[in-house]
Formats: C-alpha cells, sequence, structure tokens
C-alpha cells in the first residue's frame, strides 16, 4: 500500500467540497481522477500529496510523492532538481532561460519521472502541450513502473493510461475498476436505469393516486340518499351507508399511506435535445467551401507555410493538428483575410471561433451575446446553451464575471446559434471540462454545415472529423478519416517496422531511472546489480537507435 485515507473531509465556508470516508492507493494503481470543474479534483490531489490541509481526516502516506503541477512556474529547486537527459531529449526540451508554456510543461513532466518515486500525482499535465507532446507523455505514463493519479481533461489519454477511475460527484468519491470508456459505459447504464425506476415510480404514483382519488369520490357520494330511495327508507339505511363509508375511507387512507412510503425516485439529469439541424439556414452551393492553392507565408527568415495546398469540402469536418508553432492559427488568419492564394466560395459565411473569444460583449448577458447574430427562437437557443451545461443561473450573468471556461461555452454557443454555414474553431477544447466537450461533440455532430477545427483533443479528433490535415515545416499532408482510423493505420507501420519510438521511450525512461537509483543509491540497494542492469539497457537503447 502506497497511500490510505480514513474520514476525510474537505470545505470552504460552510460549503462541504468533499467527504471521503476511506480511500487507498496501492501498487501499480493507474487512476484518472474525474469530475466536473469545481468539483475539489486539484484539492484533493493536493491533499493527498501534503501541500494543501483537509478539514478532518487522517492520510497515511508510505512513499514519496512525485507531482506535476497544473500551473508550471519553475521554483528555485525544480530548476536545481536533476533531470534525466534522456528525458530531456525525449520531452524535446532545450536549454533556453525563457520557456514557453508548453516548454515549461514538458520540463515539469520529465522533473517529475526524473525522481523515480513509487507514487506520481499529475495535474493537468497536458497543458499547453501539442499532439506529439501528449503522445509522449502517453508513452512515458504506459512506462511508468510506479502508481499513479492523474487528472486530465484529455479523455483519450485517460483510457489509454488508466486502469481505474475516481470520480467526485456532489461531494462524493466514487471508484470505478475499469478505463475511461467502460466507466462511461456504466455511467449510461446507470442513468438507463435511473430513468426505469423514475418512470416506474411515477406510474405506480399515477396509479395509486387515481386509484385513491376513485375511492375519495366514493366515499362522498355514500351520504347522499339515492333518487329512488324515500326519506324514511333512506334513514333507516343512512347507519349502514355510513359503515360503508368507513371502510372505503379506511381503504383510502391505506392508500394514502401507500403514496407517502412510495420510495421516491428523482429524474436523472439529461440535456435537452437539440430538435433542428443546425447549420442549414443558408447551405452551400457547390462542392468546396474553401481552396487554398500554394500559399506561402514567411516571416522574417522563419518559412511558416511553404506552396500549402487545402480543400475544404462543403459540408464535411476537417481536423488540422501538429506542434505548436507550425502555422495553423497563421492559416486561419489567412483564410479570414481572404488571401489571394485563398478562394472562398460566395455563399460561405464563416463563425470563426478563437482562443481570445474577443468577439464576445462583456457587458451584456450570456442569452444576449448568443442572441446578438442569431435567427433562432429563444427556447432553441436556451437549448443550446444547456447542452453546453450553461443553465438559468448562468444565462443571465454578464460574461465579465464568467471564468475562460464559461466564455469559451458562451463563444461557441453563439456560433453554433448564428446564422453561418461554415465553422472555423480554433482549439475549441481548450479550458472546458471533459462533460462539456463530449457535449460539444453532439452539437458538432447536429451541425450540418462545414469546418475546420485545429485542435490538439485526439477525441475530438476521433469523434468529429471526416478528415485529418496535419501542418509539418510549412506543408499539408492529409489523412482521409477520422483520428481512430488514423492511429489504426499507424499501428499498421508500426507492426510493418516503421516505428519504434515506443521502445527508444521505454528504454530511456529505464535509463533514466537506473541512472538516478544509481547516483542516489537508498539502503538496500544493490548497487553492483543496478550498474549491471543500466549496462543492458543502455546497450538494447543503442541497438534500437542504430
Amino acid at each position: 500500500m502506497l497511500l490510505k485515507v480514513k474520514n476525510l473531509k474537505k470545505g470552504y465556508g460552510i460549503q462541504d467540497l468533499f467527504c471521503i470516508d476511506r480511500l487507498t492507493i496501492e501498487e501499480g494503481d493507474r487512476i484518472g481522477l474525474v469530475g466536473l470543474n469545481g468539483a475539489g479534483k486539484s484539492t484533493l490531489l493536493h491533499i493527498l500529496y501534503g501541500s494543501e490541509h483537509a478539514d478532518e481526516g487522517e492520510i497515511n502516506r508510505y512513499c514519496e510523492i512525485a507531482m506535476i503541477e497544473q500551473c508550471q512556474e519553475e521554483t528555485e529547486d525544480q530548476q536545481n532538481q536533476d533531470v534525466s537527459p534522456q528525458l530531456l531529449s525525449h520531452m524535446q526540451i532545450k536549454g533556453s532561460a525563457c520557456k514557453s508554456g508548453g516548454e515549461k510543461t514538458r520540463q515539469a513532466i520529465a522533473a517529475a519521472l526524473s525522481q523515480g518515486s513509487r507514487l506520481l500525482f499529475a495535474d493537468e499535465p497536458t497543458t499547453n502541450l501539442d499532439v506529439k507532446g501528449i503522445e509522449t507523455l502517453e508513452k512515458m505514463l504506459m512506462g511508468y513502473r510506479g502508481a499513479f493519479v492523474l487528472i486530465s481533461h484529455d479523455r483519450y489519454l485517460l483510457d489509454k493510461v488508466c486502469t481505474s477511475i475516481w470520480e467526485i460527484e456532489e461531494g462524493k468519491l466514487r471508484v470505478f475498476p475499469g478505463r475511461y470508456s467502460q466507466w462511461k459505459e456504466q455511467k449510461e447504464r446507470e442513468r438507463e436505469f435511473a430513468m426505469f425506476e423514475f418512470e416506474q415510480y411515477q406510474q405506480e404514483r399515477k396509479r395509486i393516486t387515481i386509484a385513491m382519488n376513485q375511492v375519495k369520490n366514493e366515499a362522498s357520494q355514500m351520504l347522499k340518499p339515492p333518487k329512488q330511495m324515500g326519506h324514511s327508507e333512506w334513514m333507516l339505511y343512512k347507519g349502514v351507508a355510513r359503515e360503508q363509508q368507513k371502510n372505503v375511507q379506511s381503504r383510502g387512507k391505506a392508500m394514502e399511506k401507500r403514496l407517502e412510503k412510495l420510495e421516491v425516485k428523482e429524474k436523472p439529469k439529461e440535456l435537452a435535445p437539440v430538435v433542428m439541424r443546425l447549420g442549414m439556414d443558408n447551405p452551400l452551393s457547390g462542392k468546396t467551401a474553401v481552396r487554398i492553392q500554394g500559399l506561402t507565408v514567411q516571416y522574417g527568415k522563419k518559412l511558416v507555410l511553404n506552396e500549402a495546398d487545402l480543400t475544404l469540402k462543403a459540408n464535411k469536418c476537417t481536423v488540422m493538428m501538429g506542434e505548436n508553432g507550425t502555422g495553423k492559427s497563421t492559416l486561419i488568419k489567412k483564410i479570414m483575410e481572404h488571401h489571394p492564394s485563398v478562394y472562398v466560395n460566395p455563399d460561405v459565411k464563416i463563425g470563426y471561433f478563437s482562443q481570445e473569444h474577443e468577439t464576445l460583449d462583456v457587458n451584456k448577458t450570456v442569452l444576449e451575446n448568443v442572441r446578438a447574430d442569431s435567427n433562432l427562437k429563444e427556447h432553441v437557443i436556451r437549448c443550446i446553451l444547456a447542452n453546453l451545461y450553461l443553465t438559468e443561473q448562468h444565462i443571465h450573468k454578464p460574461v465579465s464575471v464568467l471564468s475562460g471556461g464559461e466564455r469559451a461555452k458562451v463563444m461557441l454557443a453563439r456560433l453554433m446559434a448564428s446564422d453561418v454555414n461554415v465553422l472555423i474553431l480554433d482549439e475549441p477544447t481548450n479550458h472546458i471540462d471533459m462533460y462539456t466537450a463530449e457535449a460539444l461533440e453532439g452539437l458538432l455532430d447536429k451541425w450540418e454545415g462545414t469546418m475546420l477545427i485545429v485542435t490538439h483533443d485526439r477525441s475530438l479528433a476521433k469523434n468529429a472529423a471526416d478528415r485529418l490535415v496535419f501542418l509539418e515545416d510549412g506543408k499539408l499532408e492529409t489523412f482521409e478519416g477520422n483520428w481512430e482510423a488514423y492511429e489504426q493505420e499507424k499501428e499498421r507501420a508500426s507492426k510493418r517496422g516503421d516505428v519504434l519510438q515506443l521502445d527508444k521511450t521505454l528504454l530511456s525512461m529505464k535509463m533514466a531511472e537506473l541512472s538516478m537509483r544509481l547516483s542516489k543509491p537508498k539502503k538496500g540497494d544493490n548497487v553492483l546489480k543496478i550498474k549491471e542492469e543500466l549496462d543492458q539497457v543502455t546497450e538494447a537503447y543503442y541497438q534500437v537507435n542504430r
């Protein structure tokens, strides 16, 4: 056992954040920690790590813990920390003093993995990483010999590397032994069963209520003399009728008690369905929405785009991926500017989602912003907002008080409700939680216009793309299909011996771990055996790299 928790409680003011009766982390655990924004995921991780205090509870730590923080501001200790050269190489970290957000993230990952701890905590380690960086992290976590707890909005990563899921929901923590996709299936089965129970409850309540009202009505009629009965005859019969009424009323009271004892079943929360075809008010004529031919862009000596060609097919979704700084945003900018190398169909009306959300009026409410460019009725707009988890408590707030993630949702809702037929989305799932990202995918699936999506989100590329475009060294390469099909093609290539990167990464990690153990041996370590194993792994590494 690496860590044990009993009766853990944390709150802010009078509001409880979570209460956890018991929790353990064992050797080899690979845990994904999930929950809505604000559920307390990062707080729980920092309490377990020891950098934050709980209100109540007992935590026993039986090993050293390494931590990858969400915000990578290097401390002096981190700057002076020994980091494996192999890991630095694999994470593509250069020795520059001024690091980008992605480089800081890579540095933090390399520093944590170099510690060789038996337990690793990672709080949103994919922040600022491009697809290549995320895939490298994925391989490193798959090859990590210790246990780890991972907080991430990257559903693809969670499904790949985690074998159990912790979910914080309404202040409680549930443990599910299985992968993220299996947990999602289980959640859906639970939702369906809860809906079945709710419908059964509603039917039984309705049946008892109808029967009870009939009995009450029957009882109320019993002391009224029948029309064919005379007064004297009624007076003789009235006592009998009163007894019969008591019996009927007794039946009614029994029904009331049954109704009171009926176990209440709450209706499970579900998103309101979008009942219209979005993006079809102004359908495109022709098969091409946008065509780029021979686009070249150069800033100083840096060639960003080199004779780039790309066609956005009408009513299809193209997902563009590539490393940070390769020119994806530049390409979008040239489309929006109608650069001479860019042909735009005259029928095209573009809706553009930028990461800055600068087109929102911060002084207006959420509902006012979304309605600004929309011909849709208000109930449909509210439905779109609800699908992005912007409920009644949000829609009348001014945008100025919203978080970055909430502003992203407003911008997305505004575009989907607007009078456009082409969506260009630049990192739409940045800053939004996985639940909203999945809801966005559902809306995009109903949106029947043309889309160009720039993203590092492999789940979005899997679920939304008709075609993938990769930007590298100023050139665009196209793959017909989604991310899943692309991965299958890569796997086939790997089996043919074209890709050895996984072996290199795992061997590099092993070398880093053994080097660290050799430089700082612990009590009981067999130094000669560690050195012998390091020599063997080093030889295997160089064999792979020949």
